[in-house]
């Protein structure tokens, strides 16, 4: 058999007395690919505990079935995140995988739709809940830091700003008070569920550039006037593709409100301050962190701690643009951009994970 037609996966994705539906191989001393599970029929924990006791440290699968698996891993998503055979590494992983298909199959199927279909919203509200308890885990966060600076696109940079939202707010449980005043009284699955929606607006929070051309979205050389319109209608068509969904109000709210300032001159309202929903100044400033800190197709990608100091600087007096920005040279000072006292918090919290590094 052809090496190439073969993808490892760690043995601790596959679930003892799971039915997998697809086949699964061992790579055997003769550099084989020998038969080891038939697809669609229970994998023991026997079976698994030789495989272990064996030393293999991946198993293989074709690569004609890698979306068999993916749908796999997502079904399985919360006992695969539960599993102590698997390494934060390889949890952090298949989690940034599983969502990024998500979100990367909604924003496909919503594509010049402006909705966002029943099956792909129950899809993100599952994919939070199991964001949720991975979160809780000590070492989610290590697995995150070595995610950073790697390729931004829509849906992995939400993936990204769903961890981090999610574990901030962890982290600042006033916060979470604040945007919904009945959570300090609210019962444990309450409180669950308002952290949960809260997870629902990062990860949705640009679901509005699903209706924006991907070689608008991509392009390396500065926006035209026009274009950057059309960007700037992505919090609007947001939260429109949202209306018939049950999330709640503070949900809308942070997905229209992300872009806005806290000091003026953001879009698409140009509110300022208080007018800006507090859990849209939180996305405002992890929105920013990860973009930074990602590569780019216009730029590379800076660390964590030159993020923070360009979010807490100063900007230089510019004229305001006709065009769009040029993307290459704008982070420059953007203290303007956040509430101080939130960024004070969230900077903290970097230092806490250890993220700034």
């Amino acid at each position: 058999m052809n090496k190439e037609k073969f993808m490892p996966i760690p043995p601790g994705a596959i679930i003892p007395g799971s039915m997998p539906q697809f086949e699964i191989y061992v790579l055997s001393t003769q550099g084989n690919f020998v038969l080891w599970a038939l697809k669609g029929k229970e994998v023991t924990p026997e079976q698994l505990g030789k495989l272990t006791e064996s030393g293999p440290r991946e198993v293989f699968i074709s690569l004609a079935e890698e979306f068999k698996y993916e749908q796999y891993l997502e079904g399985h998503l919360g006992k695969i995140l539960e599993n102590h055979a698997l390494s934060d590494d390889q949890k952090g992983e298949i989690f940034s995988r599983v969502s990024t298909n998500v979100l990367k199959e909604a924003f496909e199927n919503a594509f010049g739709l402006g909705i966002m279909s029943e099956d792909a919203f129950e899809r993100t509200q599952v994919m939070v809940r199991n964001a949720l308890c991975y979160v809780a885990e000590s070492g989610s966060l290590q697995a995150l830091a070595k995610m950073i600076g790697h390729d931004y696109q829509t849906y992995t940079h939400a993936t990204k700003v769903l961890w981090l939202t999610v574990a901030f707010l962890r982290e600042n449980v006033h916060i979470l008070e604040t945007i919904e005043p009945s959570y300090k009284s609210a019962d444990e699955d309450r409180k669950m569920e308002i952290l949960k929606q809260c997870g629902v607006a990062a990860l949705l929070h640009d679901i509005g550039k699903a209706s924006i051309a991907p070689e608008i979205l991509n392009k390396v050389d500065p926006l035209s006037s026009g274009e950057w319109e059309d960007i700037k209608r992505h919090p609007v068509n947001g939260v429109s593709m949202l209306l018939d969904t049950d999330v709640p109000s503070f949900v809308k709210r942070a997905v229209l409100h992300h872009h806005e300032d806290f000091h003026g001159g953001g879009y698409p309202m140009g509110l300022e301050g208080s007018n800006i929903s507090i859990l849209a100044r939180v996305l405002r400033i992890i929105d920013v962190f990860d973009a930074m800190t990602s590569r780019r197709p216009y730029k590379a990608p800076i660390s964590p701690g030159k993020a923070v100091k360009i979010m807490v600087g100063t900007p230089p007096d510019t004229k305001k643009e006709e065009s769009g920005p040029d993307r290459k040279n704008q982070d420059l000072g953007m203290r303007r951009c956040f509430d101080e006292g939130l960024l004070r918090k969230f900077i903290l919290f970097l230092g806490n994970a250890r993220l700034t590094d």
